[in-house]
């Protein structure tokens, strides 16, 4: 079981979208979820949802639970993976709530 990441829960990882500096570690903060699901009174987060570094470059949530859903898509958790231009890992969630 692991913690459940919702609207403003952090991801990590690297932008590689400067070209021509190579691909720069930085973090960033998941800004969509599910409108009508909350978990710790924040919107949850799915797959599909973004994750937009503090560069500003977006990443889009494309790994999470294989059985527990919100609002039609796979509820995401720590650990789960992020891809595009920011491209990494989720790494916090809300502390109280565990999703398979």
């Amino acid at each position: 079981m692991l913690n459940s990441s919702r609207i403003g829960d952090i991801g990590v990882g690297v932008c590689c979208c400067h070209p021509p500096i190579p691909c720069i570690g930085m973090a960033g903060v998941i800004v969509t979820g599910c409108p009508s699901m909350t978990i710790c009174n924040m919107p949850d987060a799915r797959i599909g949802d973004i994750v937009l570094g503090y560069c500003g470059h977006p990443g889009i949530l494309v790994t999470g639970s294989p059985n527990t859903n919100s609002c039609n898509s796979p509820r995401v958790r720590i650990s789960d993976v992020f891809a595009g231009c920011f491209t990494g890992v989720i790494v916090t969630g809300c502390p109280t709530h565990n999703t398979n």
